[in-house]
């Protein structure tokens, strides 16, 4: 028998349209069915913040679907959060053409030697284990799919930056390392930040 491949894709969709065209409980609904197990911070932001945020304008969260091109099948995989944030970055963190580039970004203090730059920040980054769906993405694709809306929003408002944190995790560490970050300090976790191990997260940038 002729072994048929159905072609796939992946369809992007920000959490405030869902909310606009279904309403706040279908779209609870579809939240509810994401499971994360290797990081409860994720899978507790997408079921109990995301939405608070979305209408706050806090941050913005983009749900990844894996869908067949017929559209018969499509499931939730994975989804990232974007928000606007203002941070700073040691000189002693950058190399010398790093700095300059930086330095065209944001604002330099000749006293504490670091930058303060607006920069995007991808604030959460999951992908959905039920069913076994986060087989049908990879961490690098779901990466890659933030960092392309980070791209985008760039090309309208200006910005080659991007950042994330992330624990401290050797794993995880090398999975961002050799997509491009790379580490410029640390922050210690906020009082309603759970479900993350250890006291602080570690910081990393990407020039874009």
């Amino acid at each position: 028998m002729e072994q048929r491949f159905v072609k796939t894709h992946f369809v992007e969709m920000n959490l405030s349209d869902i909310l606009e065209q279904l309403g706040e409980d279908e779209t609870k609904s579809i939240l509810s069915s994401f499971a994360c197990p290797l990081n409860e911070d994720v899978e507790f932001f997408i079921k109990h913040r995301a939405i608070e945020f979305s209408k706050r304008t806090t941050a913005k969260t983009h749900l990844v679907f894996w869908q067949t091109e017929d559209a018969k099948d499509i499931e939730l995989v994975g989804y990232y959060t974007i928000a606007s944030k203002v941070i700073k970055v040691s000189k002693d963190a950058l190399t010398g053409g790093e700095a300059k580039r930086l330095k065209n970004q944001g604002v330099y203090d000749d006293v504490k030697h670091e930058f303060t730059v607006s920069a995007p920040l991808i604030g959460q980054l999951g992908k959905n284990f039920t069913n076994g769906n986060d087989t049908l993405i990879s961490g690098s694709d779901l990466l890659t799919l933030a960092i392309n809306k980070v791209k985008k929003i760039q090309r309208e408002i200006g910005g080659r930056f991007v950042y994330l944190e992330c624990e401290d995790n050797e794993k995880l560490l090398a999975f961002y390392k050799n997509s491009g970050f790379k580490v410029f300090g640390k922050r210690t976790l906020d009082g309603d930040e759970t479900g993350i191990r250890g006291k602080y997260l570690i910081q990393l940038f990407a020039m874009l």
